[in-house]
């Protein structure tokens, strides 16, 4: 990456008012293409598990398994078309039942795929889940927490020369004027491997450094304890604003420039670029949400606001926020006035579920298909929510 580096500045000012700013081996198991049976097993046409078996075309049962064509487990052994964990292992392009679950299309517990569908290209269960037990997707989609997965869209730095990109400073030229950010680079950096964009926005009193060391308001880590549960799945940017204050649209232009740099020079997954901030930081990132829901897949805001813009476009766009019910500085209601926007730009209905893994969030029910809509109200002031990291990362990672 050839970019000039600059010192980083701090910006330490205080909030004095928020509401002017507007993805392991191969699926071969044992016996092989013939199992133990041979051609005329024990059973008839169709056995137990359907049309696919445990180990795939190759595994346990095969194209010819234990029963063989007419054997115990019909055609083909008990699982699908490929093995535990697909075609390239467990990172692989499917997940540890590969393209159909233990049942097979018509066997006794399954649909067309699995129960998790946690992976993708290099997940950790890949494009359709463990056991083949749902129905046509798995619980978390076709993407997971090891990486960009199948559908992705390489950028063209994807296909660029040089050399490994370094994390650090940078500055950029935005609509003339000279702008820094701060980038993480993961380690073992592929440049065949479109990675996700996460792009995170400090609130007023805070910086870029301070969101790319860990430090406060979020000490759970690094972009708002993000980062460090991301396995090195995604390339992090912390924005830095003029003079510490978001002015939403005309920062605008800025994040764009970077996105057309990052584009360009590394391999990014352009359906996976995602945004998030606190306070001014979340304001910023609602603006973006509500101008440029073409280009980003999901935000993320904490303890945001409306105020002092108007939320432009139709566009749907996975959404979710959190708020402290005792935020004095941005009152909640605030907050709900964000959620609501997107609720209703998703489509979805105001019946909620409480979220199974994080106490105080609820899911809204009826949203327009992969534009999921999470609402976090916790017990604190104007802060991140104690479980930014978990719940925000759980929440991109899905896509």
């Amino acid at each position: 990456m050839t970019i000039a580096r600059t010192l980083h500045r701090r910006y330490g000012c205080w909030c004095v008012s928020l509401l002017a700013i507007a993805g392991a081996a191969c699926g071969g198991s044992s016996p092989g293409t013939s199992g133990k049976g041979g051609a005329t097993g024990s059973a008839g046409a169709s056995g137990d598990a359907g049309t696919s078996g445990k180990a795939g075309t190759s595994g346990e049962a095969g194209t010819s398994g234990n029963a063989g064509t007419s054997g115990n487990a019909g055609t083909s052994g008990n699982a699908g078309v490929t093995g535990n964990a697909g075609t390239t292992g467990a990172a692989g392009v499917t997940g540890n039942a590969g393209t159909t679950g233990s049942a097979g299309s018509n066997g006794g517990r399954g649909g067309t795929t699995g129960t998790a569908g946690r992976g993708g290209t290099t997940g950790n269960a890949g494009t359709t889940g463990a056991a083949g037990r749902g129905g046509t997707t798995g619980n978390a989609g076709s993407t997971g927490a090891g990486g960009a997965a199948g559908g992705a869209m390489p950028s063209a730095g994807c296909t660029a020369t040089g050399g490994t990109p370094m994390s650090g400073h940078y500055t950029i030229d935005a609509s003339g004027t000279q702008r820094e950010y701060i980038i993480k680079i993961p380690a073992g950096y592929d440049r065949n491997h479109p990675y996700r964009l996460i792009i995170a926005f400090h609130g007023r009193m805070y910086d870029a450094a301070s969101v790319d060391a860990g430090g406060a308001p979020s000490p759970s880590g690094p972009y708002y304890g993000i980062e460090p549960l991301s396995g090195g799945s995604a390339i992090f940017v912390a924005a830095q604003a003029l003079s510490t204050s978001w002015t939403n649209a005309n920062d605008i232009p800025y994040v764009n420039a970077m996105i057309a740099r990052f584009k360009a020079e590394l391999c990014i997954d352009q359906s996976r670029i995602f945004a998030m901030g606190f306070s001014m930081g979340a304001i910023q990132t609602i603006a973006l949400g509500c101008a440029e829901a073409d280009v980003f897949r999901a935000i993320a805001p904490m303890s945001g606001s409306l105020q002092g813009m108007t939320c432009s476009g139709t566009t749907p766009l996975a959404y979710w926020g959190s708020h402290g019910t005792n935020d004095t500085t941005i009152d909640i209601s605030n907050g709900r006035m964000v959620r609501d926007t997107f609720r209703m730009r998703n489509h979805c209905t105001t019946t909620t579920v409480a979220d199974p893994q994080q106490s105080g969030c609820v899911n809204y029910q009826g949203c327009d298909a992969g534009k999921p809509v999470t609402w976090c109200e916790f017990d604190g002031v104007h802060q991140p929510p104690p479980y930014s990291g978990s719940g925000i990362w759980r929440f991109f990672s899905q896509f």
